[in-house]
């Protein structure tokens, strides 16, 4: 009968767990993106939209992460949130586009129109956690993105005018 070894096993445990800990450490975080939001259902108490964001993975290596979840802000204040289950590989050097569905909190956005017209400007920002399985457990990686928009600027035409003729 082979007898085992309770401090090697300790010890090989503990490289483990350090190794996922340390694999964690070194990666650069991902760099999250707004892509499109379109309203999709609009109720007295909440609005759903559909939500784009690019994920880009600044690393060397793939990044699997297996669910997310996200906040959206007007302002810095809370408005809505929106979760995956899915499973979701980004490639070395590469980014995805993963599609989410929001729930917006009206009075949460309704109770900031005045401010927001009142500043003539609005910050928004999305924030959120993807769950990267390494190892024996699962870890949080943090993801942001914040911009602003100018609302006495008018709006850029995307296409410019073709010469007549």
């Amino acid at each position: 009968m082979k007898r085992i070894d309770l401090g090697a096993v300790a010890v090989l445990t503990l490289l483990t767990l350090t190794a996922g800990c340390a694999s964690l450490s070194n990666l650069e975080p991902p760099e999250l993106t707004l892509v499109q939001v379109v309203p999709v259902e609009v109720t007295v108490f909440e609005t759903t939209l559909d939500v784009q964001l690019r994920i880009a993975n600044p690393n060397p290596d793939p990044i699997t992460f297996e669910g997310a979840s996200f906040k959206l802000t007007l302002d810095e204040r809370k408005i809505g949130r929106g979760m995956t289950p899915e499973t979701v590989t980004i490639d070395r050097f590469a980014t995805e586009v993963v599609n989410l569905t929001f729930h917006v909190s009206n009075a949460s956005v309704l109770l900031r129109i005045q401010e927001i017209l009142e500043s003539k400007t609005v910050s928004y920002g999305v924030s959120g956690k993807l769950y990267v399985k390494l190892g024996t457990g699962t870890r949080k990686l943090k993801v942001q993105n914040t911009g602003q928009i100018d609302l006495n600027q008018p709006p850029t035409d995307p296409l410019p005018e073709l010469p007549e003729g």
